[in-house]
């Protein structure tokens, strides 16, 4: 009993210190954000209409249907993501689950044409 008594405050100040994370800084000290980048990602486009978040999209939209992996339940609805392919960035919604990366046609065409069927690049959360 009296080991584990002394003992005691050494595991909270390891659990404190574990659990504090460093935030990620330039070599300037400014603020970095980081976050999760997905390569070789494979995009496609599907037609416009109710997508699995609840809400109605039109043909003009630049938004993207998740992976089935990633859809967690729903819970990136509406989340911003960054696109890239061949050079050019987009940023459009998550609004629908599908099983692989979907985008609405104006945003595939914004990257390349429909004729095209597949594109492939790299998007990340904003």
């Amino acid at each position: 009993m009296r080991f584990s008594a002394a003992l005691a405050p050494f595991a909270l100040a390891i659990s404190a210190f574990a659990a504090a994370t460093p935030e990620a800084r330039s070599l300037d000290g400014t603020s970095l954000q980081l976050s999760k980048r997905y390569d070789n990602a494979r995009f496609t486009f599907y037609d416009v209409g109710l997508g699995a978040c609840g809400k109605q999209n039109v043909g003009t939209d630049f938004v993207v249907a998740l992976d089935s992996a990633q859809w967690s339940s729903g819970s990136h609805c509406f989340a911003a993501i960054n696109i890239t392919v061949s050079g050019k960035t987009a940023s459009a919604s998550i609004v629908d689950e599908f099983y692989d990366y979907d985008a609405l046609p104006r945003l595939f065409e914004y990257f390349g044409p429909l004729s095209d069927g597949e594109l492939f690049g790299t998007w990340n959360f904003v």
